[in-house]
Parts: structure tokens; C-alpha cells; sequence
């Protein structure tokens, strides 16, 4: 575990989470790129507040864009005393859309048990 995990495990060891709930750290969000696209006035001299629609001919570009996984790793911090599948420090798979910001600590979420898709032995 790193310095500022324990940290962080020491500052969430004063809350015990109510059932089905747990205290995590997110790590950085993982990205791939991908291809997306822009639409863009052909004339770059007509500013975005000068376009009128059906009427500005317009010119598509692609670019290259970060876009997130859906499924996250996060570490574990607090577990309700229920709660046997996984424990403190433990690397855990969730869905993005299930985490709950937790602005009581700093870089602490919740999210609920029942969301964690697995225990994560390396990440990739």
C-alpha cells in the first residue's frame, strides 16, 4: 500500500459505513482514445456566435479523444463489520456511474457493495 493510502485508511478508521456501503479511494481514470467528431464553420473567419443554422456551411474533422472505460478500480479504505468478500486495501472493479462523491474526506467516495464487480489481482 502507498503512503497515501494508509493515510487515507487512518483518517476513514473513525466511520464505520452502514450495510452495503463501502469507503474507497478511486485511482486515475483509465482511457483509451478513440476517433470522435467536431463540426466547424468551413470559414475560419465566422465566429461560433455568427453561425446560423441551415445556413453556414459547416465542415466535419475528426479527432482524437480520451474516452473512460466504464469499469474503474478503486481501493478499498472502510467495510461495514458485515462485509467478508473483500477487505481493507483490496483493488476493486466498479461501474463508473456507481460512485458517490464523499467530500467529508478529501479523495474518499462511496460506493455500494453490491457494485463492486470483482477484486482486481493486477491491474492491466
Amino acid at each position: 500500500m502507498t503512503n497515501k493510502v494508509e493515510k487515507l485508511i487512518s483518517k476513514c478508521s473513525s466511520i464505520r459505513p452502514l450495510e452495503g456501503r463501502i469507503l474507497v479511494m478511486p485511482s486515475k481514470v483509465r482511457t483509451y482514445k478513440s476517433i470522435g467528431h467536431e463540426a466547424k464553420p468551413s470559414d475560419p473567419n465566422v465566429k461560433v456566435t455568427d453561425i446560423i443554422p441551415g445556413e453556414t456551411e459547416m465542415t466535419l474533422e475528426e479527432k482524437e479523444i480520451d474516452v473512460n472505460y466504464r469499469y474503474q478500480v478503486a481501493t478499498v479504505l472502510v467495510l461495514p463489520e458485515d462485509e467478508q468478500r473483500f477487505k481493507v486495501g483490496d483493488q476493486v472493479l466498479y461501474n463508473i456511474g456507481s460512485l458517490q462523491e464523499f467530500d467529508y474526506i478529501k479523495d474518499v467516495s462511496i460506493l455500494r457493495k453490491y457494485d463492486v464487480v470483482g477484486v482486481v489481482k493486477t491491474i492491466v
